[in-house]
């Protein structure tokens, strides 16, 4: 990825929620426009996250993509790094491996209920690590790949950010208060040399506002106690929005929402607003992440997110 002058780098995420060539036809629209990553969910139950990246990297020019997150669950960690090192293999230089613990939209319609996740996902990081860097792990090997991959964790806890941190090339930060981004991110600049990946929701009409308000649903779901406390969703209100969000009727999941997420968690405002407060954080991250759910309006939020990014980009240039 390109790190020269102030441009802020960004890229897109995408659940696998949409077709494989509209999916492939949004990523060359995010290139053309200056996306420098595209990242792919592993939801389990939607599109296949490896066929769709392969898709992407075959039809793009520069745009570097990995599966964000896979889990420990789902897929046996060697197969993983299997399907990892073939992407790689097909694109060097362009791919990442992102790791997680797993939510519950990928682990619950499989009937998971991991007990050790924490230990499992290291476990399979270090699995990885070996694999993709040409050591045995156990008694497997990948001994036709001979390449370098960047890994990647995600995790909204502490103790899978700290481990993030000191193993990872790179720490996802999704789901995380903007104002505590900067003492989030001195805590991981302190523990290692892992680079930032954020990812926030831009909401900068009320339109937006409402789209992306949706998607904040997983709060319920996945969120430590005291995170849901912050924002009033108390256990009735968080229960009403899980079984919503199961069933896959997020507008229902929404009403049952306090707005104030947003305005905690999403960058909102004005465009102009918007960028400058992304440009006003930008010590705090080194790649920002677009999370793209909404089928009917992906290529309008794409090109205004650019814009935004664009504008803010420049206030950053202007403050050094």
């Amino acid at each position: 990825m390109s790190a020269a002058g102030t441009r802020i780098p960004w890229g897109v995420w995408f659940e696998p929620t949409q077709p494989v060539p509209r999916l492939v036809a949004l990523a060359a629209l995010a290139e053309r426009l200056g996306a420098e990553v595209r990242l792919v969910a592993d939801e389990g139950t939607e599109r296949d996250v490896y066929v769709a990246l392969t898709a992407i990297v075959t039809a793009t020019e520069s745009l570097v993509v990995g599966p964000a997150i896979t889990n420990p669950f789902s897929r046996h960690p060697v197969t993983t790094a299997a399907a990892v090192a073939t992407l790689a293999e097909m694109a060097p230089g362009r791919v990442w491996h992102g790791l997680g613990v797993g939510g519950s939209r990928v682990l619950a319609p499989l009937g998971l209920e991991p007990r050790r996740p924490y230990s499992a996902l290291v476990e399979a990081f270090a699995a990885n690590r070996r694999l993709l860097g040409g050591r045995r792990a156990g008694p497997a090997s990948l001994g036709w790949f001979d390449g370098d991959v960047p890994m990647a964790v995600a995790g909204r806890g502490p103790r899978v950010q700290r481990f993030a941190a000191a193993e990872a090339d790179w720490v996802i930060l999704s789901a995380k208060a903007l104002a505590d981004l900067p003492e989030t991110a001195r805590t991981i600049r302190s523990a290692g040399g892992a680079r930032i990946a954020w990812s926030a929701y831009l909401a900068y009409d009320d339109p937006e506002r409402r789209r992306a308000l949706r998607h904040f649903a997983y709060m319920a779901l996945d969120a430590p106690a005291g995170v849901r406390r912050q924002v009033g969703l108390d256990e009735l209100r968080a229960a009403r929005v899980r079984r919503a969000m199961l069933a896959g009727r997020l507008d229902e999941a929404a009403e049952h929402l306090p707005e104030s997420l947003l305005d905690l968690y999403a960058v909102t405002g004005t465009p102009d607003e918007c960028a400058a407060r992304i440009a006003g954080l930008r010590g705090s991250f080194d790649l920002f992440v677009l999370p793209m759910n909404d089928e009917e309006t992906c290529e309008s939020h794409i090109e205004s997110s650019a814009a935004i990014l664009a504008h803010a980009s420049k206030l950053s240039a202007a403050a050094d």
